[in-house]
């Protein structure tokens, strides 16, 4: 093989994803089921790793450099990426946002880094993602089968909300709300965006909202202070659909026409601050494939930044069967074909789309770029 230049990836020396107490249906066996604890703590949801602790039980800095934590970064500083899921992670194969080339680091803590091979890193948590709580005010079918209303589980997240902020945000840049529910559906979510202090973040420059934008309405936004708003700087919003028809199923209990009044005052807030980057998502499955062109056009109406595209991945929130008949993206599907086709429509080019890990389904695309030394 001839030897390219070396890819590196920021994940795991900055990114602290803490998860849900949830129970997780095993997509090899579907009547077993495994539960996992409130407070895991994990650097990517692209990784086949285990946790790298859990932040209810141990010190955040006992998390952040654990064994587990060590032996993957040293995966990224020796070229192998062997815990790293190649079909599915989307940096991997377009080598964008967090996975770029060795000499195109400029960041100096990560330069130092890689210099020095440090796996146990000198500083804390630089980007942190909220995931201990699965509320949502919708029950997406790619996501779950219910809603959920985490209010049971009242004691382990405000346990766990205490301690990212009492503890784990001292080196912390950025902040995600969230990767498991939504920051407006969620109580605790919501409260801490009404209530945090600056003081208890001195290196926090923005905060990132992932949200369905059902809640985002003028009136919540007034609820969240000043201060707070502006670190508000960027926003992913989960759509799946172009269409209303399809956005009642993709999004189960949303309005579609709630969705376009809000998605109008957010690019207000786009145009005039604080936002600086929106990107709108879809899930691409076999009844909303047809509208990613329409998609695109979605995005541009509203000068969002970011069209971004990704496959259909099953999370246990359905059978197998189910799972062959919604995941077009499969060579087996019988509409496969159908699906590549639209891949090669030309607004695809625009510079606002990003294919993600869909990129590699295109003809004389590598489903995969990893470089290996």
């Amino acid at each position: 093989m001839i030897k390219k230049e070396q890819l590196f990836c920021s994940k795991p020396f900055k990114e602290f994803v803490v998860g849900s107490r949830r129970y997780i249906r095993s997509l090899r066996h579907e009547s077993r089921r495994f539960f996992r604890p409130a407070g895991d703590v994990f650097m990517c949801c692209w990784l086949k790793t285990p946790p790298i602790g859990n932040i209810l039980y141990q010190a955040v800095d006992e998390v952040w450099n654990s064994e587990v934590a060590q032996e993957t970064r040293r995966s990224i500083l020796n070229s192998s990426f062997k815990y790293c899921d190649h079909t599915t992670c989307p940096y991997l194969q377009t080598i964008t946002c967090e996975v770029q080339k060795t000499t195109a680091v400029k960041d100096k803590e990560l330069k130092k880094v890689i210099k020095n091979n440090f796996t146990v890193l000198p500083y804390g948590p630089r980007k942190i993602e909220c995931s201990y709580d699965r509320s949502c005010n919708l029950s997406c079918p790619s996501c779950r089968t219910k809603v959920i209303n985490e209010s049971g589980n009242e004691h382990d997240i405000l346990a766990i909300q205490s301690k990212i902020e009492n503890t784990a945000m001292k080196d912390c840049h950025a902040l995600t709300i969230s990767g498991s529910g939504d920051p407006f559906g969620s109580l605790y979510y919501r409260r801490l965006l009404q209530t945090m202090k600056r003081s208890n973040m001195p290196r926090l420059t923005q905060i990132l909202l992932h949200t369905n934008a059902q809640l985002w309405t003028r009136e919540m936004w007034s609820t969240i202070p000043e201060d707070i708003q502006e670190l508000v700087k960027s926003a992913n919003i989960s759509i799946d659909a172009a269409r209303p028809e399809t956005y009642s199923i993709n999004r189960r209990g949303g309005s579609f026409e709630t969705l376009l009044k809000n998605l109008e005052f957010i690019s207000v807030l786009r145009k005039r601050g604080p936002l600086e980057h929106v990107k709108i998502s879809m899930v691409v499955q076999n009844n909303n494939y047809m509208e990613m062109p329409e998609f695109v056009h979605f995005g541009k109406k509203y000068n969002f930044d970011v069209v971004y595209f990704s496959k259909l991945l099953n999370r246990g929130t359905c059978s197998n069967a189910e799972y062959l008949d919604r995941a077009i993206h499969l060579p087996d599907h019988p509409r496969n074909s159908e699906f590549i086709d639209i891949l090669k429509n030309d607004i695809f080019h625009d510079p606002i789309v990003h294919l993600g890990n869909l990129r590699g389904l295109l003809p004389g695309k590598s489903s995969g770029s990893l470089i290996i030394m």
